[in-house]
């Protein structure tokens, strides 16, 4: 993670595939204030929108702020986390492709 609650929310927005627009209607949040946060000015959002983008981006408010730093299980975590995020726009037909692709590579 970055070090400003801007660079983190960025971050976060990238690896999980995530647009403004969609986590403004996840979190039920004004897009232009999302804007604002990853804007240059580095705007605070009040605590209880930073809960909101946590949990729609499945970190946490301290991880967004900074204020953790990620173990190594959490990168692992974090990159099963962006696979599953990309499956959630395959077609199904595809899904099984990439199954049987999984299954063999496995069981290397």
């Amino acid at each position: 993670m970055g070090n400003s609650f801007r660079e983190n929310l960025r971050e976060e927005l990238d690896f999980r595939g995530i647009s403004i627009k969609e986590l403004s209607i996840k979190t039920e949040i004004p897009r232009r204030s999302i804007d604002n946060y990853l804007n240059s000015r580095e705007s605070m959002p009040p605590a209880d929108y930073a809960c909101r983008i946590a949990k729609v981006l499945n970190t946490t408010v301290e991880n967004l702020v900074g204020e953790v730093q990620p173990r190594v299980d959490d990168e692992k975590n974090r990159q099963n986390a962006k696979i599953l995020a990309m499956l959630e726009h395959i077609h199904t037909d595809d899904k099984t492709a990439i199954l049987q692709l999984l299954s063999t590579l496995s069981k290397k």
